[in-house]
This record gives C-alpha cells, structure tokens and sequence, in this order.
C-alpha cells in the first residue's frame, strides 16, 4: 500500500504528458489546417483574378460579340494543343527540312492560312511591306512602273498581275503574265514580292528589265522608266447633243478628283446630260464612292452598312452637289461592291435610269485591321444595303432597262479567246455607233 502513492503520481504525470501530447496534436492539425485553406483559397483567388482577365481580353478582341460561336471557335488558334502541334510541326521543319528556311515567308503564310481558314474569299494577311503597296495602290499615285506584281509563292517567280494603261510599263511593252526574272545585274531569284518592289522602286530614271514570256516561251530584255506614276481612272468626253460621258474603271482616293475634274471640264463645254460608265468596275474604297454621290444626290441617305451585331451605320450627302442633271449608269455582270452602292443610289433616288445586265452581287464591306508590326489582318466586317434596303449581296442590282450586249464566250473556248472577247467588246465602248448600251442610255436621256 506503500507504494500507492508513487503510483498514483506516475499516473498523473502519464495523463499530464498525454494531455500535452494531445494538445500539441491539436494545434499541429490547427496549422496545418488553416496552411490548407491559406492555400485553397489563394487558388480560387488566382482562378477568378485569371479568368475574369481572359474574359475580358476575350470581350476587348470582339470575341465575345452576341455569344454567337464564332468568336468561341476562333480562340482554336491559342489554344496549348494548337501551340504544342505548331512547335512540333517548327522542330521537324529544324530537324529535317532540307533547304534553308524563309522566317519571314513563312510567317506571311501562317497568317495568310488563317485569313484562308475562314472561309471568307476575301479576308487575306498583308505584310508590312506590302501594306505599302496596297495603300499607294489605293490612293492611285505611286513611285514605280505602273504594275500589280503577284507572288506565286512555292509556284516560282514574281508575274505581271496588271499593267496599268498609260503606265511606263504599259508603253515598255510589258504585257499581262511576264514574270520578272531582274533588272540590269540584278537578280530576282530567291527574292519575295516585296524584295523586288522595293528593288524597282530604288530606280528614279530607267533600266532594263528582264522577263520570260510564258506564252511564246522565250526571254526578253525591256527598257523601263521608273517614276512617280498616277492611275488614271475616268476617261471621259462630251457627245453630241451635251451628252457627257464618263468612264469610271475603279473607286479609289484619287478617282474622286478625277471624276470631279472631268465633270467639271465637261460643264463648261456645255454638258446637259451625264452617262457614268460602270461596266466592268469592280468597286473599291467605300468613301469614295460616297464622296462621288455626293456631288450627284440630294441631300439624304447615301448608304447603310449593318455588322454581326446588328450595329447600323449609315453614310450622308449634304445638298451642295455640283451634278444637277439627268444621270444614267451602265452596268454589268463585272459591275460590283462599290459600282453596286453607285447605281443604287441612283437608282432608289430615281435620278436617272440604270442600264445594262445584271451587277455581280457583291453587297458586303471589308475592313482591314492594322497589327502591331505595320502588318495587317482583312475580312469581311459588314453588309451593305442602298437607301432603300436593297440587299444586294447575292442578289445585284436589277438594271431599269435590260440591254444584253456583252460578248459571251462560246463553250470550250479558252481563256486567250475569252481575254479577246473582252477586249474586242472593250473597244465598241465610247461610241453609240458601236455600244448598243450606250446608244440606249443616249436616245433614253434625249428622249430620242
């Protein structure tokens, strides 16, 4: 019994340590416990903080739009297993291509792949370089030869896309589907669109250029002039009766004072009536046409675009118009885009009558979007519609009067003889004698 109280004590030290033991249990699994939701708590932070960073970037890049899928499909372009496939595709390319790679061709058909993946034939990538020449060539005034040059890419070579009348090309004897093979010692081999243009245009006098004409298989060398060139697009004169003809090939920057500029000088010659010439324009810029309408309607609604989300935007014509004459349009299957707004416009304002076939239907409006490198991003943004709604998108402008006078290429004819159908009906265009379309605008605005 002695010995109780001694065990007693151990007892007590034993229940003394354990419920040390317990307490200091308690505040490890406190710790760990509080570290825990410290944690969890930090990730949902750093999960919403993130996404709602991505959504708005998403929002800000016009993605998130009326929630239609198209801006969701399109984020396929980041995602990781389009990157992991992208530096899978860059690491055989590195380790297994056998001739030296083009970085900066490559780069331009990556994106020119996307504008392709669209869908849309007329989106398209522009690198900076060419950015250039697209915006001279829509200004009309350049330094150069007076060409539209086409890369042909992986196909070899740098061809004659356009040779624009008047141009020192044009009067060197450079025709349609020359390919540039160099210039005095210079060589083009090995160079992109962009190369040889800046090539050329480092020329302020003449040199001579070689080229390989694939239709008579043969090489030729030509003396060209380099200089400040600008594309005439009105051709125009007075006829009989102050009947004013006016020829307009394409709606660009300076179009609008040459149009301007001719009707003025046929003003003064005693022009009581004006036929604009549409036939084979295929449009251009849409300020431009606006700025040419003005001057011909009252004042009023010009045009209206509408975009993806139903945003409406209209363009206006103030009442200061310099034609106050009867005015009649000729129009055909290769009347389109802005050619299209032109005669509907006159159309819907019944200022005068719409002659010819059917225009081509091209009622849809593209936007180019500069990117960070000078380069840039176009496709199609909205579509438009005359004052009066017409949708002419897929449907045309229905001529006032129907005259079928375009030559028709029989079946089975190639394409030479197509180009020289066309040429051959190019050339009866100016003269009532000769242009059925025309005669009939003529007799329509003379009441003949």
């Amino acid at each position: 019994m002695a010995d109780l109280p001694e065990l007693e004590q151990e007892e007590k030290q034993a229940e003394e340590q354990a419920e040390v033991q317990m307490s200091a249990g308690k505040s490890q699994r406190n710790f760990f416990m509080g570290l825990l939701m410290g944690i969890v708590l930090t990730l949902i932070f750093i999960f919403v903080f993130s996404g709602g960073w991505f959504l708005a970037r998403w929002q800000m890049s016009g993605n998130g739009g009326n929630g239609s899928d198209q801006g969701t499909n399109a984020s396929v372009l980041t995602d990781p297993d389009t990157l992991y496939k992208l530096n899978e595709v860059q690491s055989l390319i590195e380790q297994n291509y056998l001739e030296e790679v083009d970085g900066k061709n490559l780069e331009s058909w990556l994106f020119r792949g996307i504008a392709y993946g669209l869908g849309d034939p007329y989106a398209d990538y522009y690198s900076a370089e060419e950015m250039d020449s697209v915006m001279a060539a829509t200004r009309g005034e350049y330094h150069g030869i007076g060409v539209v040059l086409l890369d042909m890419g992986i196909a070899g070579g740098v061809i004659v896309e356009e040779v624009y009348a008047g141009s020192p090309a044009e009067r060197a004897g450079i025709q349609e589907g020359d390919v540039l093979l160099g210039l005095d010692q210079i060589s083009f081999e090995g160079m992109d669109l962009s190369e040889v243009v800046s090539t050329i245009k480092k020329y302020e006098d003449s040199f001579t250029l070689h080229i390989f004409r694939p239709e008579n298989e043969s090489e030729m060398d030509l003396m060209v002039y380099c200089t400040d060139v600008e594309i005439n697009y009105v051709e125009y004169k007075l006829l009989e009766d102050g009947v004013g003809y006016l020829r307009l090939s394409e709606f660009t920057e300076s179009a609008v004072g040459q149009f301007n500029d001719a009707v003025s000088n046929m003003q003064e010659q005693g022009m009581e009536h004006l036929i604009v010439d549409l036939r084979d324009n295929p449009g251009g810029l849409l300020d431009a046409v606006c700025d040419i309408l003005d001057e011909i309607l009252p004042e009023g609604l010009i045009v209206y675009t509408e975009g993806r989300s139903g945003e409406r935007s209209e363009e206006l014509s103030d009442n200061k118009r310099s034609v106050t004459c009867p005015v009649a349009v000729l129009v055909n299957g290769k009347s389109a885009s802005a050619s299209e707004i032109f005669a509907g416009a006159i159309q819907d304002y019944e200022i005068g009558p719409v002659i010819g076939t059917k225009t081509y239907g091209k009622g849809i409006v593209q936007a180019r979007f500069m990117l960070s490198d000078g380069s840039s991003f176009k496709m199609t943004t909205q579509t438009y519609y005359t004052p009066k709604g017409q949708n002419i998108h897929g449907n045309g402008i229905t001529p006032d009067i129907v005259v079928e006078t375009e030559a028709a290429s029989e079946e089975g004819s190639d394409k030479n003889s197509d180009k020289t159908d066309n040429e051959a009906e190019n050339g009866k265009r100016g003269n009532p004698a000769t242009d059925p379309v025309l005669k009939k605008a003529v007799e329509v605005l003379t009441e003949k």
